[in-house]
């Protein structure tokens, strides 16, 4: 299993980070009567408000020439690509959304309707597939223990116009957040909130929201690669309406002769370490004090090691650039079973929890009772070493060789790229936003990708010794 996700896991970064980014087919830019607006204040309607927007539904629309064609993927084996990765292309469907329930229905360019239906009253999720003729369904029983229900991280009463100048101020090294005009979508009025690395050597040249100027809710994303005034992935509605939606629309039966899977689940122990949790660093609502936040920082930094650090936490080696100066190393870190490991090769979240600075299990520690060492598996646990600053950032992941990964490598799709540097035969996958490379060297495998361009990632790739 951790084989597959150290491969299969980064690979899926940019297409993941691509559909969540989406947006649908670009509006012409065209005065509207919103009032302006700066994009402090726009951020902070957005958090006040959703929690008064009870129910939204409309169609939906996207296109993704991120990838480009599947049809490579479906030949090396996983059949149609197209269908079970419908966002990975162009396709169209309809969403629903209230306290009942939330309901998605989505069709690719390729065929095949795909449901999906989470039934509040119910207690029930549904997952349809017409092109397989399948379903699963997930039944819930029993109760949420009291106290499981989660708290917003950042209470609308929080999110004031200071609080969120204060973000956007930390944000600043990284990005720059503004309002950068008006335009209707889906026959609404919005705002277009962009952000705008500002790093040079990133292949993102900007992310742009479509936000209704009533209500405040997110209509529309688009996300452009650098120097291409086209967006290379679009998600978002056509049409839409805040209209009350009815029970009866989550319900669902999946039509004679689906073949459907059933799984019950118990709600109590689907929730069990949820209880008490308020989401934040201590598990209350007090904000920590300038002590508290400069202890948890040097706590923190612990994990922040040199590559030598990081090469006496782990059994294979450690491999970095050599003569690389187009990014300066930034840090390394160490990840075990538990989470990242000080220099002293301690599970951090234990560190945390035993300082106090961590409530118990709700939080995201270790179990009690559990190791407080390092304990290498044969294995071992994963070296990251990062390059750059902000969106020009170059991530070097390291693990030990097993037969297992080496399996799951050479079993990579054919839309994966096969060449050889230094030696070695290295896989790519590259993008307009970037790419991952992924090699052996010695009982070492390695893992290469950023937010940047072809040419700048190989060069790095080529470097490291």
């Amino acid at each position: 299993m951790r084989s597959k996700l150290v491969i299969y896991l980064v690979l899926a970064v940019v297409v993941v980070a691509a559909v969540i980014a989406g947006v649908v087919a670009v509006a012409g830019a065209q005065a509207n009567n919103l009032p302006n607006i700066t994009a402090g204040d726009l951020l902070a309607k957005m958090a006040q408000q959703d929690q008064k927007t009870t129910s939204i539904s409309g169609d939906v629309a996207w296109q993704n020439t991120l990838l480009g064609d599947l049809s490579a993927a479906s030949s090396a084996g996983f059949g149609d690509a197209a269908a079970k990765l419908p966002l990975a292309g162009n396709g169209g469907g309809r969403i629903w959304r209230s306290s009942a329930g939330v309901k998605i229905e989505s069709q690719g360019t390729s065929g095949g309707d795909q449901v999906v239906v989470a039934n509040a009253q119910a207690h029930d999720l549904w997952m349809y597939d017409a092109a397989a003729n399948t379903a699963k369904h997930v039944v819930l029983t029993g109760k949420p223990p009291a106290g499981a229900e989660p708290t917003p991280l950042s209470p609308p009463s929080m999110a004031t116009p200071a609080t969120i100048a204060t973000y956007l101020e930390r944000l600043a090294p990284l990005a720059k957040v503004e309002v950068t005009g008006q335009t209707t979508i889906a026959g609404q009025d919005v705002y277009l909130l962009t952000m705008t690395p500002t790093a040079t050597d990133t292949a993102l040249g900007s992310v742009q929201a479509a936000i209704d100027g009533k209500t405040f809710v997110p209509l529309q994303l688009q996300v452009f690669a650098k120097d291409v005034t086209a967006p290379v992935i679009q998600f978002g509605f056509t049409t839409v309406s805040y209209d009350a939606i009815p029970a009866s629309t989550f319900d669902f039966t999946p039509p004679a002769g689906t073949k459907v899977t059933t799984k019950t689940m118990d709600a109590a122990k689907a929730m069990r370490g949820h209880k008490g949790h308020k989401g934040d660093w201590t598990g209350k609502h007090a904000k920590p004090t300038k002590a508290q936040e400069s202890a948890l920082q040097k706590l923190l930094k612990s994990a922040f090691l040199s590559v030598p650090a990081a090469q006496k936490l782990v059994r294979y080696h450690v491999y970095s650039p050599a003569g690389y100066t187009a990014r300066p190393f930034d840090m390394a870190a160490v990840v075990d079973k538990g989470g990242p490991l000080t220099a002293v090769g301690k599970p951090l979240m234990s560190v945390l929890q035993a300082s106090g600075m961590m409530g118990g299990n709700a939080q995201g520690t270790l179990p009690k009772g559990a190791a407080t060492h390092v304990t290498v598996a044969p294995m071992g646990p994963t070296t990251v070493l990062l390059y750059g600053k902000g969106f020009g950032t170059i991530a070097l992941a390291e693990t030990q060789t097993t037969a297992a990964l080496d399996k799951q490598l050479k079993a990579l799709p054919a839309l994966v790229d096969t060449a050889t540097v230094n030696g070695a035969t290295v896989r790519s996958l590259t993008t307009a936003l970037g790419g991952v490379y992924i090699w052996q060297k010695g009982d070492t495998t390695l893992v290469a990708g950023g937010m940047v361009p072809k040419a700048d990632l190989q060069a790095f790739v080529s470097s490291v010794q």
